[in-house]
């Protein structure tokens, strides 16, 4: 159980680093819009999210469990957004995706 704990948290950081890395790439141009990677990244941070509470639960592990409802939330918002955006191709939604996966990484590092 402890291995698939660590694959989860694999994933989940890859997920991280795919929405912020093509974030911060497509900023280089001149039209940033929300590409169809970024709604799968969300929705893998979404997945790989609940199999790490799950996990941590099932290894007796401690779980500040208004954190993860906090985290949980804003990587709904995330996908949302992210899929909003993939439809729409409007600017606030490439930047709203940004802030709130910036947000969830706070969340995720600073609250103890």
């Amino acid at each position: 159980m402890d291995a698939l704990r660590y694959v989860f948290l694999v994933f989940h950081l890859f997920g991280f680093a795919a929405i912020m890395g093509g974030l911060f790439y497509q900023l280089r141009g001149k039209d940033p819009v929300t590409a169809g990677y970024m709604a799968v990244s969300a929705v893998v941070q979404l997945v790989t999210g609940a199999g790490l509470i799950w996990t941590r639960h099932s290894l007796d592990l401690p779980v500040i469990d208004a954190k993860m409802w906090v985290k949980l939330a804003l990587d709904v918002l995330v996908a949302a957004v992210a899929l909003i955006g993939m439809r729409n191709k409007k600017a606030w939604a490439f930047y709203g995706v940004g802030t709130l996966t910036a947000g969830a990484v706070v969340v995720a590092v600073a609250w103890t």
